[in-house]
Order: C-alpha cells, then sequence, then structure tokens
C-alpha cells in the first residue's frame, strides 16, 4: 500500500485485513469474506459493473484467481494487466505447472498424484523418503494447508488423504475436483536455504519490465514455509531461465519464479502470477513492482534500462524470522554482510498494519514452535 499511497493513489479496503488500518487507506469497506468464493465473486462482479471498483491489487492466489475469472468485466485499459483464467491456473495449479514447463524444456521435481492409499504408498517407494506432500493448490482447500515433510513409509499411511473443503468454494472444487488429493514429490534438500526466486514485472505489450534475483536462506515452516530471510544475488543462468519460465506461462502482471538447484540441474517448482512475501525487497533496489502494475493499468510500458539493482540487499520476515534465529536455525554470520536490510511485513512510517500482522502471530504461540521440535524429534529418532 506504501507504494500506490504515497503517490497520491486513493486506495479502497474491503474486508477485515490489516491493510484497512493503514495510514494510506483512503476508505473502508465490508464485503463478503474472501474465502467464500461463491458469494465473493457475486459481490466483485457487481461492484466492478458498477464503476465502484475499477482496479484490484493481485495480494493473493484467490485474488489473483478471482480477477482473472472476471477479467472481461474490467475496462479494456485493466484487462491487459490481468492474465487469462487458463494462464492463472497454469501457474496456481501445480500438476498444470509441472506440465507446462516440461512443454517448454524446463525440469521440475519428480512429482505424482493419486486418489489411492496403495498408490500414494508405491510412489513413495519410488520416490524415496523423506518425501514432500502438499496441496495441488491453494484453491478450495484454504491457504493455509502448506503440506508437511513425510518421513516413511508408515508416516504417509496415516496422513495420505483427501484435504478438507472450504465452505464456499463450491464452484472452483467443481471446476477441479483433483485437487482435493494432495500431490507426492521427491524431496530435495537444497530446498530448505537454496530456493531461487525470479521476481518482477511483465508488460503484455512490452514484455518483461524488470526483474531480479533473490535467494530464500531461511522459510517458515522450515520445509514447506514462505520466506523470512531473503537475499539478493547474481547469476546469469538462473535468472535466464526463471525468465524463460515466465515467458512460457505468463503474458502480464507481477510474478515470482521459484528454482533450484539439484546437482547441476534447475528445477522450477512455482509460481506466483501476484505479490508476493518479500516484495520489499525487490522495491529497494529500485523495482517498485506495484507501481509498475499501476502504471500498467493506464499505458503499456516499456522495458527499464539504467543501473543494475544494488546487489547485497535483504528482507526480513518477523517472528518466525527471530524465533528461528533464537534457536539457532539461521546463521546470518556465515552469509556475506548485506549493504541494506528491509523487513517484508510493512513500513515504520506506517506501523499499525505491520504491528497487528505480528500480534495475530502470537496468539498461538506453539504453532511457531511446533516444526521445530518436530525437527528435533526426527534427528533424535534417526540419531543424527
Amino acid at each position: 500500500m506504501a507504494s500506490l499511497g504515497r503517490r497520491g493513489v486513493p486506495l479502497h479496503v474491503y474486508g477485515q485485513g490489516f491493510g484497512r488500518w493503514s495510514r494510506y487507506c483512503t476508505r473502508r469497506l465490508p464485503c463478503p469474506p474472501v474465502d467464500d468464493a461463491d458469494r465473493f465473486l457475486v459481490w466483485l462482479e457487481g461492484r466492478i459493473r458498477a464503476g465502484e471498483i475499477g482496479r484490484v491489487a493481485p495480494t493473493t492466489d484467490l485474488i489473483a484467481y478471482y480477477t482473472s475469472l472476471l477479467r472481461d468485466v474490467f475496462p479494456p485499459e485493466v484487462r491487459r494487466t490481468i492474465a487469462p483464467i487458463d494462464e492463472i491456473e497454469n501457474c496456481l495449479i501445480k500438476t498444470r505447472f509441472a506440465e507446462k514447463c516440461r512443454r517448454i524444456g524446463q525440469p521440475v521435481p519428480a512429482t505424482v498424484v493419486t486418489d489411492s492409499v496403495a498408490e500414494a504408498l508405491a510412489a513413495g517407494d519410488s520416490l524415496g523418503y523423506p518425501l514432500i506432500m502438499k496441496p495441488q493448490a491453494h484453491l478450495g482447500t484454504g491457504a493455509a494447508e502448506r503440506g508437511l515433510l513425510v518421513e516413511d513409509r508408515e508416516m504417509l499411511r496415516r496422513v495420505f488423504q483427501p484435504y478438507s473443503l472450504v465452505a464456499g468454494h463450491a464452484a472452483i472444487v467443481s471446476r477441479h475436483p483433483e485437487l482435493r488429493w494432495p500431490l507426492l514429490q521427491r524431496y530435495i534438500p537444497s530446498a530448505r536455504t537454496r530456493v531461487y526466486s525470479v521476481s518482477g514485472f511483465k508488460d503484455a505489450d512490452g514484455g518483461i519490465i524488470v526483474a531480479s534475483l533473490s535467494c530464500k536462506r531461511h522459510q517458515w515452516p522450515p520445509n514447506v514455509g514462505v520466506s523470512t530471510w531473503q537475499v539478493t544475488c547474481h547469476d546469469p543462468r538462473i535468472l535466464a531461465a526463471g525468465l524463460a519460465v515466465v515467458n512460457g506461462l505468463i503474458s502480464c502482471g507481477i510474478f515470482e519464479v521459484e528454482l533450484l538447484e539439484d546437482g547441476h540441474e534447475l528445477l522450477a517448482i512455482d509460481l506466483n502470477p501476484r505479490a508476493f512475501g518479500f516484495l520489499p525487497l525487490d522495491m529497494a533496489i529500485g523495482n517498485d513492482l506495484p507501481w509498475l502494475w499501476y502504471q500498467a493499468t493506464h499505458q503499456a510500458l516499456r522495458p527499464r534500462t539504467g543501473a543494475a539493482p544494488a546487489w547485497g540487499a535483504a528482507a526480513r520476515g518477523g517472528a518466525p524470522y527471530w524465533l528461528a534465529r533464537l534457536v539457532g536455525a539461521i546463521d546470518e554470520e556465515a552469509e556475506p554482510s548485506p549493504r541494506r536490510t528491509v523487513s517484508m511485513l510493512g513500513y515504520w512510517n506506517d506501523p499499525l498494519p505491520m504491528v497487528l500482522n505480528q500480534l495475530s502471530l502470537l496468539r498461538n504461540p506453539r504453532s511457531l514452535f511446533r516444526p521445530y521440535i518436530r525437527r528435533a524429534a526426527s534427528r533424535s529418532r534417526v540419531g543424527t
């Protein structure tokens, strides 16, 4: 919100999110719960047709999905910044993402999807343990379920089952009934501390406008989580691989592609067609992606030229980051000293949303510690 708000763009915040307490919020308005797709989509379409809402910031998977479904309802100048629904589904549904990557020659981790316990156990034997079990998408089953590390065959037998469906997502689930079942994926140890992100903005006419490369050095939860310590880096090979995925899968918008190294091979694991958690890092090195998105809703953009980003910046992610430092899961002393460190949570000149967000994490302190307790117990069982 700071990017647009400090430039005087009127920002209307609907619903109960922490953004409504931002100093840059010009109006607070009610709306149906965002998770209730069946009600929210009807409400959103009505507000767009009435002219009350002209632009919707792509802040989450669900919002990106909703705006894509309603793409034809938006004015033409805004529509050009919204990817078609097939592109959004190719990004958000991991099985479709993997298939599209294979078609353009981009390797992905070995993945199996099944609705049978027996087939899941056979897949586990083939993939090897530990393995990752996670949702095929955060649509229908909700964003809270991030997945887990399955340590052995007995654990897989115990945890493999369909995900609970989110009330109000009947339309999404009827469109994609397979999303009820988790996917199984080969575990690659480098994913804990070496997930590379290629992030930037793509214009429908001008192509890639800006892009940068960074590395996820810590995540929460440790095996399948979001970044809490992100550091810029410089590797033309990885940057080029990420941009090839973007150009092969999506035509416009803010993007973040995740890749990890497996020996000499780069594997694509995700493409977020929306704003992402460490976006302040991109802004800190001069790539103001929200502002580029807003400008693109008015006119076509051209690729930027000029000085290279200031390599050596880093972003931190609040309570989970400091807990990881406390238990020794992050050794920041082993990292190159960044020239600048920014917060992923917000800005101190707009503190209320940031403070409220952190307090919400502290409502259940056990959830912060639980992944490390599990990790310690696992190491104890195998004698490490």
